[in-house]
């Protein structure tokens, strides 16, 4: 069995990002095991982990730190596989990307949580050298996926895919809280003359998403 002793020795870069990989792992698990993120302390992830807290703030300087680390990886992986359905799609049409790229995030709801709180929380307490680092991360995995999608789809130009994923990220956020309501606002939601303020994440970004594609279209045809 794993115990803290085992992370303490850490010395080969290879040995450290093993270390960096289990907490991350480690947390990953226990917020899709039905974690609050409000929960994932560094102490309680030191102890699921198995590590001393003092080798877990050799990896993250904070909680923060550690769910802006998870958030790259989900947003990556949500890449490839966005990418991989474009690649499967033909006529890759404007209904087609929005409705992939919802139902990508859909699929990823650890993802959709991590960016719902990531201007309010997870930007405010990190600091300025690893935000650059993620600003600068984000802007590469931007500009990979408007490459697809104006691969896939060259009706509109690269700028305005790049325009569309930063309406999609600012869509994201807004919708992702309001279609996860805390369960006391789910039931009240529930009594059918409030049926027009329920969200459907996909259904409503897909939505969105396809009229924001309509509008660039538009734009770029004038």
């Amino acid at each position: 069995m794993t115990t803290p002793e085992s992370f303490q020795r850490a010395r080969r870069p290879e040995q450290k990002e093993e270390r960096r990989q289990h907490l991350l792992d480690t947390a990953r698990t226990a917020l899709r095991a039905g974690m609050e993120l409000s929960e994932l302390g560094l102490n309680e992830l030191a102890r699921q982990a198995q590590m001393t807290k003092s080798n877990v703030y050799r990896y993250f300087e904070n909680r923060e730190a550690l769910l802006l680390a998870m958030l790259e990886e989900e947003a990556a992986q949500w890449s490839a596989e966005l990418g991989a359905c474009l690649a499967a799609a033909t006529p890759v049409t404007p209904e087609r990307i929005a409705r992939d790229f919802a139902r990508a995030c859909a699929a990823r709801p650890l993802m959709c949580r991590l960016f719902s709180i990531l201007p309010s929380i997870i930007e405010r307490n990190v600091s300025s050298e690893r935000l650059a680092e993620f600003k600068r991360n984000s802007l590469g995995l931007m500009a990979g996926v408007a490459q697809q999608m104006h691969g896939a789809a060259p009706t509109l130009p690269f700028t305005a895919y790049v325009e569309f994923l930063r309406l999609a990220i600012a869509l994201m956020i807004g919708l992702w809280p309001l279609a996860t309501p805390a369960a006391a606002l789910a039931g009240v939601l529930e009594l059918p003359e409030l049926q027009p303020l329920r969200y459907d994440f996909e259904a409503d970004l897909g939505t969105a998403l396809l009229l924001a594609l309509r509008g660039l279209e538009t734009r770029a045809a004038g």
